[in-house]
């Protein structure tokens, strides 16, 4: 275990940092998306064009990888990535915003995608499960801090903008410190949706339904706790609850995962999402509190253990295809996240959040026990 940390280490660190600038410049467009009046579903394609860039940077990063290697295309991405946020506070307009967004998602995706093949090229099957959710950890912790830093200035000037551009660049500094320890390039493997399937049904399903769960929670808790009428406070803690737990149970889960198998780890997982969905929907007041802690130390850890689950399975020299696709899986369950959550909160008021959930853990259940 302390080899494999040493082996990914600056990993784990970049990945926290370029979450801190990564969760402050989403916080940024939306706040300043609302105050600049645009209208909710122009915002919305600006949200969502993120995540087109998102799937579209993981059909290129396998080439970009195999020509520059896993250090220079996370040095270049994060660079993007700087320049977008600070070209977005200076020209607030819809059409720019949403063509920078594209360009974010699609370098911010390369970025993963280098992290997720260092770590599974560097780390045993032993102890892959333990190592990923520590990534996940760190990438979690540096979400949860940029929300401090939205009080550093006012989102009207372009200060807050400056300052996740320098993050992002501060972020890739680990990994130029670490270039001697990097994996080598991959050599010549296409990205085949199909062998992936093939090769673990049960991981790249997993990995699809826990983006579609992620982004329910993400995109629909705060409308949920809102329209619960919820307080400005209350609905940040009822949040803050979710990441947190998810965060807490990240580690131990994935040393479960490596102790006992991942397929009975996912069960259980998915098991006790279920459970807490259905008491989201059963309970009220300070039992969805509970409910969504709940929601969060299940939720948020299935992608880390479907991803073990998947690249214990994969050859080496096709791990860089291999976490391209999952970040690909990843990305599409993103996209139909908020979107079959606000069709069911359309049908059924607010009831449709926990709803929702509990039908997509439900699946994943059956998916458990059926693929292999």
């Amino acid at each position: 275990m302390r080899a494999a940390l040493w082996a990914v280490w600056a990993v784990l660190l970049s990945a926290g940092i370029v979450q801190v600038a990564n969760g402050l410049q989403t916080d940024l467009i939306g706040i300043r998306a609302t105050l600049e009046a645009f209208p909710a579903w122009t915002t919305g394609i600006v949200m969502a064009s993120y995540y087109c860039g998102y799937v579209t940077g993981s059909f290129l990063s396998h080439g970009v990888i195999q020509r520059l290697g896993h250090v220079q295309t996370v040095m270049a991405a994060v660079f993007i990535a700087a320049c977008v946020i600070v070209l977005q506070g200076l020209f607030v307009t819809p059409p720019v915003w949403i063509a920078l967004r594209l360009l974010c998602g699609l370098s911010l995706s390369m970025t993963y995608v280098s992290y997720e093949s260092w770590i599974n090229e560097r780390a045993e099957n032993r102890v892959r499960g333990r190592i990923f959710s520590l990534y996940l950890v760190m990438q979690m912790i540096g979400m949860t801090g940029s929300q401090a830093l939205l009080s550093a200035g006012d989102p009207r000037n372009t200060h807050l903008f400056m300052l996740a551009a320098i993050i992002f660049v501060i972020g890739g500094l680990p990994m130029l410190l670490a270039r001697n320890m990097a994996p080598a390039k991959p050599p010549p493997s296409p990205l085949n949706m199909t062998a992936l399937f093939d090769v673990s049904p049960l991981g790249a399903l997993i990995t699809t339904l826990s983006g579609i769960s992620w982004a329910m929670v993400f995109a629909f808790g705060p409308v949920y706790a809102q329209r619960a009428g919820f307080s400005l406070s209350n609905i940040g803690f009822f949040m803050g609850v979710a990441m947190v737990a998810g965060a807490l149970a990240q580690f131990p889960l994935g040393w479960l995962s490596d102790a006992v198998g991942r397929r009975a780890t996912i069960a259980l997982m998915t098991v006790c999402g279920l459970a807490a969905a259905l008491l989201g929907l059963w309970t009220h007041k300070d039992g969805v509190y509970i409910a969504m802690a709940l929601i969060g130390a299940t939720v948020f850890p299935l992608y880390a253990i479907s991803v073990a689950h998947t690249n214990d399975r994969i050859a080496p020299e096709r791990r860089v295809a291999s976490a391209a696709g999952l970040v690909l899986l990843f990305g599409v369950g993103s996209i139909f996240g908020p979107l079959l959550s606000g069709g069911a909160m359309s049908a059924m008021g607010i009831d449709g959040f926990f709803a929702g959930l509990a039908a997509i853990m439900a699946l994943s259940v059956a998916v458990t026990a059926f693929a292999r």
